[in-house]
């Protein structure tokens, strides 16, 4: 049972978050069920793209830039982004579905200063000569991937996968895969499927007009299934991984008791998964790198620490529960004094939930707000914004529209 208390709330805000989302293309070489963007204005300018940088730098205050869209390795200047970025004293991360990833290619984008990759890898892709694997036969794609990375080396490859109700029971088999792979995978990161729908469903704008819900491609006429939960989502890893327990949350602007990212970070060897690091660690973690940064932190520059995470013993009972694991195992098995301990990040997202009332729980906090028109706005609606001229609200089609406008 996850307990808020227990966790470490993350300090972000809006003007003061490791994340920018920086969006270079809305093209794209593969579909994903529920993306919410759609193609209507191709590939960015390189001289707005720079623009948007430097207005995270100032505004945002980034550890890194994560480099999204569409697909943004179909940009055609995609290594003048990655070092313009790297130029301004931010770590670049590239969001990609990898399929235009090649070894030739990977060496130029370290050249040019990329600090790694968040590779989108699921069963409900259309992706060409692996339709209809399950999670734990895509286990081959990602590993042929996370050791093209670790060969090239100096980046750190992170894997994410949305979770739909028919592949929560599939999870355990990725989590496996990922702490089998430890020293080549530093994180792992699953995503809450969420979809709108018109069935029941109908919405305004700003101003309060009624608009086509079924344009945007996170909606469809209907739903039947429940929507897989952060909580739901922490069991069943826990179940598959005892080491996992997570340590920090965002929560969400409207419900007090949603999880809406729930952070772990897993402790282990490539033999054996020692415990997770609890809340003060991450707090150590989180202001230590403000403190000497200037900037709080979302990604790990290494994942291979070795046993100097214990050091943080004396504050912090997670990191305490997995040195005494480790020193049980080099009684057990002296050897294993050259198993050098990784951490691994286990991140969920809970995508936003429509509430009874209309109204969005988003994200508080939210580590992924873009720009558009000048403005920060989250990333996850910005077609409501491109279609619509902003945020649409949805009401429940039963309620009266007279009285939804008033």
């Amino acid at each position: 049972m996850l307990d808020k208390r227990a966790l470490y709330r993350l300090p972000w805000s809006m003007n003061d978050n490791p994340i920018a989302w920086l969006e270079v293309t809305d093209l794209c070489n593969l579909h994903c069920e529920g993306c919410y963007r759609q193609h209507l204005s191709g590939h960015k300018p390189l001289d707005v793209i720079r623009q948007e940088v430097l207005f995270f730098k100032k505004w945002r205050n980034p550890d890194n830039v994560s480099i999204a869209g569409g697909e943004p390795l179909l940009h055609p200047n995609i290594l003048e982004v990655v070092s313009f970025i790297a130029s301004n004293g931010m770590k670049p991360v590239i969001l990609t579905n990898a399929r235009a990833l090649t070894p030739e290619l990977l060496q130029e984008l370290k050249r040019a200063g990329c600090a790694g990759f968040t590779i989108h890898i699921d069963s409900h892709q259309d992706r060409p000569g692996w339709e209809g694997k399950d999670e734990a036969a895509l286990n081959e794609l990602r590993s042929q991937y996370a050791e093209m990375i670790a060969r090239c080396g100096g980046m750190y490859a992170i894997f994410n996968a949305t979770v739909y109700p028919a592949t929560l029971a599939e999870v355990p088999a990725v989590v496996r895969w990922g702490q089998a792979n430890v020293d080549k995978v530093q994180g792992l990161v699953f995503i809450t499927y969420r979809i709108g729908t018109t069935e029941n469903t109908l919405a305004l704008d700003s101003a309060n007009r009624e608009v086509d819900l079924s344009r945007l491609s996170y909606v469809t006429e209907r739903f039947d299934e429940r929507f897989v939960t952060s909580p739901q989502l922490a069991h069943i890893i826990k179940e598959a991984l005892p080491a996992y327990a997570p340590c920090a949350y965002l929560g969400g602007t409207i419900l007090h008791d949603s999880y809406k990212w729930l952070v772990a970070v897993v402790i282990g060897t490539r033999r054996k998964a020692l415990g997770s690091i609890g809340k003060k660690a991450m707090e150590v973690a989180q202001a230590g790198h403000h403190l000497l940064r200037g900037t709080y932190v979302a990604y790990l520059s290494t994942a291979r620490i070795g046993p100097a995470i214990f050091l943080l013993s004396p504050f912090d009972s997670g990191v305490r529960r997995a040195a005494r694991a480790w020193l049980q195992e080099l009684l057990r098995r002296p050897a294993s004094l050259f198993d050098r301990p990784y951490l691994q990040s286990i991140a969920i997202i809970q995508a936003p939930d429509l509430l009874p009332d209309g109204r969005a729980d988003m994200c508080d906090s939210c580590p992924d707000m873009t720009i558009y028109e000048g403005k920060l706005i989250n990333s996850c609606r910005m077609d409501e914004y491109r279609l619509f001229g902003g945020f649409v609200r949805a009401l429940p089609k039963e309620e009266p529209l007279q009285q939804a406008r008033s």
